[in-house]
């Protein structure tokens, strides 16, 4: 089964979790006041496994990784 490559749930949520994970590590979510400390942390490794996962998945198969 095809699907478009855009289309992908999983590339998606890479692509959200990489922009929220490089706004933490720039520190622009501290600029502008947004700053989490222990729990930032925690939830940027696992933004970072979910990037992992959207790099390894091929999106173009709906079937398969």
């Amino acid at each position: 089964m095809q699907q478009s490559r855009w289309r992908s749930a999983v590339l998606w949520a890479a692509i959200i979790a990489q922009v929220i994970s490089l706004g933490q590590l720039t520190g622009v979510w501290a600029k502008i006041g947004i700053d989490a400390g222990l729990l930032g942390d925690v939830l940027a490794a696992i933004l970072q496994l979910l990037v992992i996962v959207g790099v390894v998945n091929n999106p173009t198969s709906a079937d398969t990784w």
